[in-house]
């Protein structure tokens, strides 16, 4: 049996500062995985997503464009695309296992199971370690309908050699139409079927109604309240029922969310309790049934599951078992849907404030006609800003246009740091940039 002070399970953003906090204290540590190291952010998600978004980014700067300066429209070169993205993808896992093997990691590879309190298995292998952090991500939800297996997962999306004619995608959040803007750009027929009345559910109603506006008018068919009920073979290719008609497609894309990974694990083994959000956790990310268990990321019950999250969650894990007190705070996250134009939300909703909250300023600026906008071409943008009408405090925000992801960034920053709407107002900035219309944003 093999000895450890710490064994990570997941060598993704979790996994990977909760690895090496522990080691470079001089902790024996050990990190299992049954994928290639680097995780899904790094190797399934966001990186790999972002670079090829960026491409479906140049189509939609240039096409409002066109006829106004800009005599066509690029055309994306689906297959030059892909060897681009693995130019970042293929060199992840060999760097990460070196970067573990610096400073003294041992590495496994294989599936981890728990074997009573404190003991594991992979792949025959017996480990015991005083302490285990479960930093294993999350996989596609499982859906119940008759024909699922046909679904391709995002996963496999990303790793498409030919992008086929017809995709559609079932579920209407992030991954839907992240992937279905850059589709479309690339010359496919995308729908997005959504089982609900609204998209994007996390994000705000009508910001998030303006983004399906702006799909629909780039070719997107989002079809709202639209829950499929089987996908089936047909003879050129798959047939989707669903609540709003049949839909035929050559691929179907699963996009009805993402669940945590933890249920391979074996937890009941060491009494480690968790449920549909994951490993029930206290805010130092220690379970709450076995202390010598930690999770963190999208495995652990607290947190949105972001990269960002996860890599704090992985950090503040391992400063516990190092013996400091440590705690998650995630009151001030921003997300964002890297959409076209992308959307991105910090901090609370005009939703979660309720009808009475008298004391809560809702600032919405439909932002179309203003000179970001207009520069731009942008047909659909906008933003919400909710101010508290004594302090002044920034309590959230939600942005849709150019560079909402980093506009969000800014909107953390006042939230976090308590600057107030006056302080806003007052910032000098950088003109004309997307930054100088925060001030009036408030």
């Amino acid at each position: 049996m093999l000895d450890f002070d710490v064994v990570v399970i997941g060598t993704g953003m979790a996994g990977q500062p909760a690895a090496s906090w522990c080691a470079k204290a001089g902790k024996r540590v050990a990190i299992v995985d049954a994928l290639p190291y680097g995780g899904t952010c790094m190797l399934r998600g966001c990186d790999p997503k972002r670079v090829m978004v960026e491409a479906a980014y140049v189509v939609d700067r240039a096409a409002p464009l066109l006829g106004q300066g800009i005599d066509r429209v690029p055309h994306i070169d689906w297959r030059a695309l892909q060897a681009r993205k693995r130019s970042f993808t293929d060199p992840v896992p060999q760097s990460i296992e070196e970067s573990f093997k610096r400073i003294g990691i041992e590495m496994l590879h294989g599936e981890a199971h728990i074997v009573g309190d404190g003991g594991l298995e992979v792949d025959g292998k017996r480990l015991w370690a005083e302490n285990v952090v479960i930093a294993t991500g999350a996989r596609p939800r499982d859906l119940a309908f008759p024909g699922a297996d046909l679904l391709t997962t995002s996963t496999q999306f990303l790793d498409l050699y030919e992008l086929p004619k017809r995709i559609a995608f079932v579920g209407g959040g992030y991954i839907a139409f992240e992937f279905a803007g850059l589709a479309a750009r690339s010359g496919a027929k995308v729908s997005i079927l959504h089982a609900g009345d609204h998209a994007l559910e996390g994000f705000d109603p009508d910001l998030a109604d303006m983004l399906v506006e702006n799909y629909r008018g780039i070719g997107v068919d989002v079809v709202l309240n639209a829950r499929v009920g089987s996908v089936q073979k047909a003879h050129d290719g798959l047939e989707v029922t669903s609540e709003a008609g049949t839909f035929e497609a050559d691929l179907v894309v699963h996009a009805a969310g993402r669940v945590p990974d933890v249920e391979r694990l074996r937890l009941d083994d060491a009494d480690v309790r968790y449920g549909p959000h994951g490993v029930e956790v206290d805010e130092t990310m220690r379970s709450i049934t076995n202390p010598r268990f930690f999770a963190a990321g999208d495995a652990a019950s607290i947190g949105l599951p972001l990269t960002p999250v996860a890599s704090r969650q992985g950090a503040i894990a391992a400063r516990n078992i190092l013996g400091e007190s440590v705690a998650f705070d995630g009151t001030v996250t921003p997300s964002v849907v890297f959409a076209e134009p992308p959307l991105a939300s910090v901090g609370l909703r005009e939703a979660d404030i309720g009808p009475g909250a008298g004391g809560v300023e809702v600032v919405f600026n439909d932002t179309r006609d203003w000179f970001t906008s207009r520069r731009l071409a942008q047909a659909h943008s906008g933003s919400k800003v909710l101010v508290d009408k004594r302090s002044g405090l920034i309590l959230g925000a939600h942005v849709l246009g150019a560079c909402a992801e980093e506009l969000i960034n800014l909107f953390a920053l006042t939230m976090r740091h308590g600057i107030d709407r006056d302080g806003l107002r007052e910032l000098l900035t950088d003109y004309p940039t997307v930054s100088s219309d925060l001030q009036y944003m408030v």
